[in-house]
């Protein structure tokens, strides 16, 4: 007994084959996408925990909260970064000098930093100095963000 061929349902080659390469297609634009995704992920979270630990100092210093130790009289507190490390630290400046250990240290990874190698922020709101300009640029992957401390003592990440 002949079997008929053209009635059985399926899909031919042509038509599995033009599925398999538009999964494809979809697919290796996704996975590109996620990975650029990734990697501006990585510049965020690296601005945004500098930023946090900036606003850290900061608020040390606002609130006059001298280190339990070590410190005399409380004149500011100095957040300062190490561009070839990308480590940070934070600590009181005091008179007489500060004889303790940094109140905070933190490093960023994967990232780039130019820009100010440190900001004081005196206490009880008297302003901040700076050194190296005000700008903090957090790059990596083509993609940058700029952590912004300007005169007033306003913190933020450019565009945000």
């Amino acid at each position: 007994m002949k079997r008929n061929h053209r009635n059985c349902p399926g899909f031919s080659l042509v038509e599995l084959l033009i599925v398999i390469s538009i999964t494809a297609i979809v697919s290796s634009v996704s996975i590109a996408s996620y990975i650029d995704f990734n990697r501006a992920q990585i510049v965020n979270q690296a601005a945004k925990k500098i930023v946090q630990d900036l606003r850290m100092a900061q608020s040390l210093a606002a609130n006059n909260q001298k280190p339990s130790s070590g410190c005399g009289t409380l004149n500011a507190y100095m957040f300062s970064i190490n561009h070839t490390t990308k480590a940070y630290t934070i600590i009181p400046v005091c008179t007489p000098a500060y004889s303790g250990s940094e109140i905070k240290t933190g490093s960023v990874s994967g990232v780039s930093l130019t820009g100010f190698t440190s900001a004081s922020f005196k206490v009880l709101r008297q302003g901040v100095s700076m050194t190296g300009g005000n700008n903090l640029t957090v790059s990596g992957f083509g993609k940058q963000k700029v952590v912004v401390v300007d005169p007033g003592g306003a913190i933020y990440i450019q565009g945000e």
